[in-house]
């Protein structure tokens, strides 16, 4: 690839990019000016709510019955703290300024009433009882209408307030022998700063606006860069010049990422400098000063997202055939990348947990940590670590699709698209283990922790093997070779006698490893040991733990997996991806770096052997040792075994995948 050609395709895409009005309204003004609108309109908006609705006059009614004479003093009381009759009385000084009520009569259909206005709140007395002397009030009002339910709230704060004030006096005339209202006082120290909580306002919704900018200027880009220039017939005219295919497509990459890239830029500076200023006033709530050097750090961290993004951008644009169908494929994109980018708005997500291997959306929850001032290194580096990997796959990916295969030109066909079934397969058999994580991580995170152990893993292992039948019935696989159901060398079985018990050495150094830059916490140890049933009798234990494992994960991964990686990677990469991607399907973030050791392990004796059995007898092995040795209560790492320890396991590790070699034919 010549760098100078890249460059100067580069460059004259972003000249001709520059003329685009519809490129310069959503990728430079728009971030431009979105911040200070968005920050005038929702001040303006909201101030302006607040005064309509502190001044407009609410309309209650009262139900005729026999217990409303006994709950009328009751409900002049409350009237009093908020204005006398809604208009002169003394107002409670924390329920703000007095607020003007007016009764009606009670209407004779009710639920009409206040879905037109003419009521906003009605109240009904239910006539005390022995147990309970005085009347219980009852409130009915449209919480979705703002003067109904912003009226209720006020009459229904004003009786409680008046609750209080009565038992209180009661007991003072009762002779209770210190002042009521000293009872018990309770006295609120708020912690976070209020730098803190307008942090944690704007990091939830922050990586969700700057992925949604950089989506709209970079899909401009990406629909005119391939499929528009397809369809003018443009690009035709370029592939007859000296510029090689791939520098092509390097050179509509590098522009849609840099567009991306200004689009953050442009972002990040404009909240920072806003802040700065102060010119005008923020929101309710986001009181917050972002520093230079913050500002700087999270434009770093949002990078590998544009990254990401962009080469996400160039494949579908790469794989439309017209502009239209371009347009088409963008949607999904782009809500699947916002969905994700909104993860930060749930609440309980912390980076230090599973939501550190998901791309885009771990930098969502470090972008909401770093604002509100937490710097949890380690985590914060995985997390970009773990977007930029896979924008360094997609991009490369991208890159060497659009130049290998006819996907450039509208007028190409691609031969595995024509004969489908297994030829389509390995296309497509990354997309469906990204969905099947996906489903397994939505399922895990909403279980709860209650759920039993066995259930849980019987759940999981059936989305597996359900999955896994759906992609070999889809594509029509061929079920002995997908599956490597193939007789091994008889030495494989004494290779995997020797490697269960040493790759559980060296994965537990692993885990030993990643604990000095991620301590286990002990709640997360003694939630392993009830979700993996310490009580439960050895067979119990054995049976769902490790031998189901040890056969349906081994079909899906070692077997569906693996089948569909073989024809697209060397043997390297197909070795490093295929064991770590079973790594990360284990969700928990202290089990991924052992998980995968693991993986790469079984994926070796898969290729070694040319069958799943070992596989799937030394994944039965390793757990029951795990499980038999530890009795999972003693998971806590006690003593630190010495460095030969390590060394020994791993000269295991070699003798059994020696032993595990097919002989050669000659």
């Amino acid at each position: 690839m010549n760098p100078r050609t890249v460059s100067a395709l580069v460059a004259n895409d972003l000249r001709q990019l520059a003329r685009n009005p519809r490129l310069l309204i959503f990728a430079v003004a728009l971030p431009l000016v979105m911040w200070p609108l968005m920050w005038y309109l929702t001040s303006l908006t909201t101030e302006r709510r607040q005064e309509r609705l502190e001044s407009r006059t609410y309309l209650y009614a009262v139900a005729e019955n026999p217990a409303a004479a006994d709950g009328a003093t009751w409900l002049d009381r409350a009237l009093a703290r908020v204005g006398d009759d809604g208009r002169n009385g003394d107002a409670d000084p924390e329920s703000g300024p007095a607020v003007l009520f007016e009764r009606v009569a009670p209407p004779d259909d009710l639920p009409a009433a206040l879905d037109d206005g003419r009521l906003h709140v009605h109240l009904a007395w239910e006539p005390g009882t022995e147990d309970r002397g005085a009347p219980r009030a009852v409130l009915t009002f449209r919480a979705d209408l703002d003067a109904s339910g912003t009226a209720e709230g006020y009459l229904r704060r004003a009786l409680r307030s008046t609750r209080v004030e009565v038992r209180e006096q009661r007991l003072a005339d009762a002779g209770f022998e210190a002042d009521p209202a000293d009872l018990l006082p309770v006295e609120r120290i708020e912690t976070a700063s209020e730098e803190q909580t307008s942090g944690l306002l704007l990091g939830r919704i922050l990586t969700a606006i700057i992925v949604l900018m950089m989506l709209t200027g970079g899909s401009i880009v990406a629909t005119d860069a391939l499929a528009g220039e397809k369809e003018r017939g443009t690009l035709e005219t370029l592939l007859t010049t000296a510029a090689r295919r791939i520098e092509i497509v390097t050179a509509k990459n590098l522009s849609i990422l840099s567009v991306a890239l200004i689009t953050s830029i442009l972002n990040i500076a404009n909240i920072v400098l806003w802040m700065q200023l102060d010119v005008i006033p923020a929101p309710e709530g986001l009181k917050l000063v972002i520093p230079v050097g913050t500002g700087l750090l999270l434009l770093f961290l949002y990078a590998p997202a544009a990254v990401l993004l962009s080469s996400a951008l160039l494949l579908v644009s790469g794989r439309s055939k017209t502009y239209k169908e371009a347009q088409l494929l963008f949607a999904p994109v782009m809500l699947g990348a916002l969905a994700i980018a909104a993860i930060p708005v749930l609440p309980g997500i912390a980076l230090r947990s599973a939501i550190v291997v998901v791309p885009i959306a771990n930098l969502g929850v470090a972008a909401r940590e770093i604002l509100t001032g937490t710097y949890d290194w380690p985590l914060l580096a995985a997390a970009w670590a773990v977007t930029a990997g896979a924008a360094a796959v997609l991009a490369r990916a991208s890159v060497r699709t659009l130049s290998a295969e006819k996907l450039i030109t509208a007028s190409d066909t691609d031969a595995a698209d024509l004969a489908g079934g297994p030829a389509l397969f390995p296309r497509r058999v990354a997309g469906w283990f990204a969905v099947l994580w996906a489903v397994l991580l939505v399922w895990q995170l909403n279980s709860g922790g209650g759920i039993d152990g066995r259930l849980l893993i019987t759940i999981n292992l059936s989305i597996l093997g359900v999955a896994a039948w759906l992609m070999i019935v889809r594509y029509r696989l061929p079920l002995r070779e997908t599956l490597s159901l193939k007789a091994p060398p008889a030495a494989a079985w004494l290779g995997v006698l020797i490697a269960a018990p040493a790759g559980l050495v060296l994965a537990n150094g692993v885990v030993r490893l990643a604990s000095l830059a991620m301590p286990i916490p002990e709640e997360w140890l003694e939630a392993m040991a009830d979700a993996f049933g310490a009580d439960l009798p050895l067979w119990q234990m054995l049976f769902f733990f490790a031998v189901l494992p040890g056969i349906l994960e081994e079909i899906a991964f070692r077997g569906v997996l693996l089948h569909g990686l073989k024809t697209r990677l060397s043997r390297v990469p197909l070795v490093l991806i295929a064991g770590i991607a079973f790594g990360f399907f284990h969700v928990d973030l202290f089990r991924i770096p052992p998980t995968s050791l693991l993986g790469v392990f079984l994926v070796i004796a898969v290729l070694r052997t040319g069958s799943i059995y070992p596989a799937m007898a030394w994944h039965a092995l390793h757990n029951a040792l795990a499980l038999g040795g530890a009795r999972i209560e003693q998971i806590g790492l006690t003593e630190e075994p010495a460095w030969w320890h390590y060394a020994l396991a791993l000269a295991a590790i070699l003798l059994a995948f020696r032993l595990m070699s097919r002989p050669r034919v000659s």
